[in-house]
């Protein structure tokens, strides 16, 4: 009876799956060609869930669709659905990569062979170069949620994702660069994670490829985690850019005051001066008494000042604008 609910479920028909999926889930359950006949109706509908979640953009990746959700949908139970598995492998029409998370939850990446995309029409026959990248797909594989990807262009399997840019930088070659990101996907990590964490520490290391070899092997949170290398790296470019932020202001402000000007708002109830290279600002009603007698007060936000001038909000006190 589940066996019966398991098929029904995967011939019900599915609006938003683009056509092409849809068209291989009905070769699947109603088709014998190209070797379906050697499938049981259990190693069908599991072929058929895996088909859902793959992408057109590149049907080669891996998917990763945990046992939970896969025994939940087919309403069978883990050790039927990994035997399930092994038979599918055994048959051709699958690959497996198991992989294990610090967490100690089981997942494995799984993707079809070339042979079963080629029978459900997702994919002509492979070239060399395509058959060489597919070999590391599980490498390059990430989580897939229970549903399709929007189709779109097909990816470039060379080009290196932006936030490990800097491993191509100091001299590492593409395939060493995918290597690396399967061996931290293997451990639970993301290889773009552990690069920001410690990029300085890379960019210093004499042999880059086993020193992250090391930080991939290394049993921690990468994600929340940043070297005190590159927390001193991020403070020195803070204080430049701090700095370089308030000398531009300050030039800005003595441009817009010549020696001994003063500067008022269209209130003209304040005017602003410079006082032994500092910025003051003191009421206009406070002019007329004695240096000791003004309220004077600093201005501590030059920025702010200095974007209040390029505005026109604060002009030459006695200008026609005041």
């Amino acid at each position: 009876m589940a066996d019966t609910a398991s098929i029904e479920l995967v011939h019900a028909p599915v609006v938003d799956l683009p056509s092409r999926i849809q068209t291989a889930l009905a070769r699947i359950m109603g088709c014998d060609g190209g070797g379906l006949d050697s499938l049981t109706y259990r190693e069908r509908s599991l072929l058929a869930r895996l088909t859902r979640n793959i992408s057109l953009q590149d049907p080669y990746r891996s998917v990763r669709v945990s046992v939970d959700t896969l025994a939940c949908a087919l309403q069978t139970c883990h050790k039927t659905i990994q035997r399930t598995f092994n038979s599918l492998k055994e048959k051709g029409w699958i690959n497996r990569d198991q992989v294990k998370k610090r967490s100690g939850m089981q997942i494995a990446d799984t993707w079809l062979t070339s042979r079963a995309l080629e029978v459900l029409g997702l994919a002509t026959r492979l070239s060399r170069s395509a058959s060489d990248n597919m070999s590391g797909a599980s490498s390059l594989s990430t989580m897939s949620e229970d549903s399709q990807q929007i189709p779109g262009s097909s990816e470039n399997k060379n080009q290196i994702p932006e936030d490990l840019v800097l491993l191509e930088q100091i001299g590492l070659k593409p395939g060493a660069i995918f290597k690396l990101m399967g061996e931290a996907t293997k451990m639970g990590h993301r290889l773009g994670q552990i690069v920001r964490a410690a990029a300085p520490l890379i960019r210093a290391a004499q042999f880059p490829f086993g020193y992250l070899r090391k930080l991939i092997e290394t049993d921690r949170d990468w994600a929340n985690y940043t070297c005190a290398a590159t927390l001193r790296e991020k403070e020195a470019t803070q204080a430049v850019e701090v700095k370089v932020q308030k000398n531009t202001a300050q030039a800005v402000i003595e441009a817009a005051m010549p020696a001994g000007a003063l500067l008022t708002n269209a209130a003209g109830r304040q005017v602003w001066m410079m006082r032994y290279g500092a910025v003051y600002s003191c009421p206009v009603d406070d002019l007329d008494k004695a240096d000791s007698l003004r309220r004077y007060a600093r201005v501590a936000d030059l920025a702010k000042m200095a974007e209040a001038i390029r505005a026109g909000k604060l002009f030459l006190y006695g200008s026609r604008r005041e």
